[in-house]
């Protein structure tokens, strides 16, 4: 009878999808006999706290990150989560824990502390007893993450393992595997072939700018700037993502018209992108932040969601990957300045590529293989 593997996550923040995502890969690609579930737990809750949980995270880490900031402060302090807790319990167990009864797996991965905080309160209940693993996608702690059922810990550097030691977890539970990212990112096409792809100067300075944190006149604002200093020297990779306005912006603008500025939607070779750039502009989610350490790819820093990302970003700037700067005039100055020092670029490539991982969710994947079938 084949083993089997449940990865669960939650939707709050695209980060926690994507490792879950790469973890299911690495099980496919090297443990084919094993079965793999991999699912959202938001799937399995009551309508109203699925609309709360998913529509109230996306509004207040975007509208309001002040308040997210002051929750996420506020919560880390585990004597304080008994009503969050008692809530998700309430809407989500009735459904999820029946799930688990049923497909019986043989270990549980966890990207994210809802899932697990469910996990564990059924095995302090004794309704399930299967081994069980947190991974945490930040590179900073907090206490939700945290519970006395959870047999492992997947953490991405050895501070973060520090940091749960701090909450008397076990040094023999904590693994420090890195953030599990999709293989894509270390398994790219050569570098010389992805410039013609993608219709590129070979000898250009390549800047990669990745949108959901400023508007077109932002951009424009950044490029204007950029290239008024380094004239046919710069070239530049624009990704809207889902930012739908600045992708509609874009495609009404005469920047699409610039044979050095290259403008995309939602895509799903954001690796090949990388892997030609120079440099990126870009939000600083854990797994953003960890597919560009494992690229060599450095960093600049601007709109940081306090909490998670602000312990990203202090990670980052400590190593010597990034430069954090506070507005759009300064990540002109941060560009410009490295634009002209290709020693610096050199030295944070070389910082990126001490700290990344790239082959984390298969240490992980492996790590689970050996317990299950010990």
């Amino acid at each position: 009878m084949s083993k089997k593997v449940l990865i669960v996550y939650a939707t709050g923040g695209m980060g926690h999808v994507s490792a879950a995502k790469a973890i299911e890969q690495a099980f496919k690609e090297k443990y084919s006999d094993v079965e793999i579930k991999n699912v959202d737990v938001i799937d399995f809750a009551m309508k109203v706290y699925k609309k709360v949980f998913v529509d109230g995270y996306n509004y207040v880490s975007a509208k309001t990150p002040e308040l997210w900031g002051w929750l996420y402060r506020t919560y880390n302090d585990q004597s304080k989560q008994k009503l969050p807790r008692m809530l998700s319990q309430l809407a989500i167990e009735g459904k999820f824990i029946p799930f688990i009864e049923e497909f019986q797996p043989d270990f549980i991965i966890s990207t994210h502390p809802l899932p697990m905080l469910l996990v564990s309160h059924s095995k302090k209940k004794h309704i399930i007893n299967i081994l069980s693993s947190m991974v945490l996608t930040d590179f900073g702690c907090h206490s939700f993450w945290i519970a006395p059922e959870v047999n492992y810990y997947f953490v991405s550097t050895e501070n973060v393992k520090k940091c749960l030691l701090d909450y008397q977890v076990k040094s023999e539970q904590i693994g420090v595997t890195g953030i599990p990212i999709e293989n894509k990112f270390f398994k790219v096409k050569p570098r010389a072939e992805l410039i013609q792809k993608l219709g590129l100067e070979p000898d250009l300075f390549t800047i990669l700018i990745v949108g959901g944190q400023f508007s077109y006149q932002a951009l424009e604002t950044i490029i204007g700037g950029i290239t008024k200093k380094h004239d046919g020297q710069v070239q530049f990779l624009v990704v809207a993502g889902r930012d739908k306005e600045l992708k509609e912006a874009l495609d009404k603008s005469d920047l699409n018209k610039d044979s050095k500025i290259k403008t995309f939607g939602f895509i799903d070779n954001m690796h090949e992108l990388m892997a030609v750039s120079d440099l990126i502009f870009s939000k600083a989610g854990g797994l953003t932040v960890s597919e560009c350490m494992a690229m060599g790819l450095p960093m600049v820093i601007n709109k940081v969601i306090p909490g998670q990302e602000q312990d990203n970003v202090n990670y980052l700037v400590q190593a010597g990957a990034a430069v954090k700067v506070e507005d759009f005039d300064q990540v002109v100055n941060a560009v410009n300045d490295l634009v002209s020092d290709p020693q610096k670029v050199a030295e944070m490539k070389a910082a990126c590529q001490k700290i990344g991982k790239p082959k984390s969710a298969e240490a992980l994947a492996d790590f689970v293989y050996g317990k299950i079938n010990k």
